[in-house]
């Protein structure tokens, strides 16, 4: 069937990693998050599943590290989390297939999967749509050209005009205090007015991170 209709929801459930981000993730979107340091893809992600936990059952696939140890201090259980990992995009299509409908799925590194390409791109966005899924593609860039963003993009996720969220995420510190540095270069229809630059303080966030026993 090349196409279908269902009834449109007039509140989407959403999910937000931080109180203070822009922009809320809704149901059955595909975001593209590019993080130019550590702490930010650490801080992001954890509290992204720290949130989402609480609604239902979160899938965590890597490769890429994962503290369970920290997510026990920002939620009350752990008990939906799951976690694996995918080497190629074949093993992330078939993994999309057994999550649960209406769930988070956090993907790390998906440019470095092998086989990536426009096609499946495309699949991504129909499994996620169908699925009513959070799908939230990740990648830590040590070389980003900050002067040409939408070409980074474009390089790492191939098809970004089918995303309903594009976002950079980098840390700063000064003086023992630590902020977010957000910018947003496509957002969900009800958070246009968020595209542009943000900045958030994160001290009590990024706290699991920076001071461990």
């Amino acid at each position: 069937m090349a196409m279908f209709f269902k009834p449109a929801e007039l509140q989407p459930r959403e999910v937000k990693p931080l109180d203070a981000f822009p922009v809320a993730l809704p149901a059955g979107s595909v975001s593209g998050i590019v993080f130019a340091d550590q702490l930010a893809e650490e801080v992001f992600v954890h509290h992204l599943i720290a949130s989402a936990l609480k609604d239902g059952p979160v899938y965590h696939i890597g490769p890429g590290a994962l503290s369970v140890r920290v997510l026990e201090e920002l939620s009350e259980s752990v008990s939906n989390l799951y976690a694996g990992n995918a080497y190629t995009v074949e093993e992330l299509m078939e993994a999309l297939r057994l999550v649960e409908d209406a769930s988070l799925v956090i993907v790390r590194r998906f440019p470095l999967l092998l086989n990536v390409s426009a096609e499946n791109v495309v699949e991504l966005k129909r499994t996620a749509d169908e699925k009513g899924l959070f799908l939230v593609l990740c990648h830590p860039s040590l070389e980003l050209n900050e002067l040409d963003l939408p070409g980074e993009f474009g390089k790492l996720f191939l098809l970004p005009e089918l995303f309903d969220l594009l976002a950079v995420l980098r840390t700063s510190s000064y003086r023992g205090h630590h902020r977010m540095n957000i910018t947003v270069l496509r957002a969900p229809a009800e958070y246009v007015a968020s595209v542009g630059d943000h900045s958030v303080p994160i001290d009590s966030l990024a706290r699991p991170f920076l001071h461990r026993g």
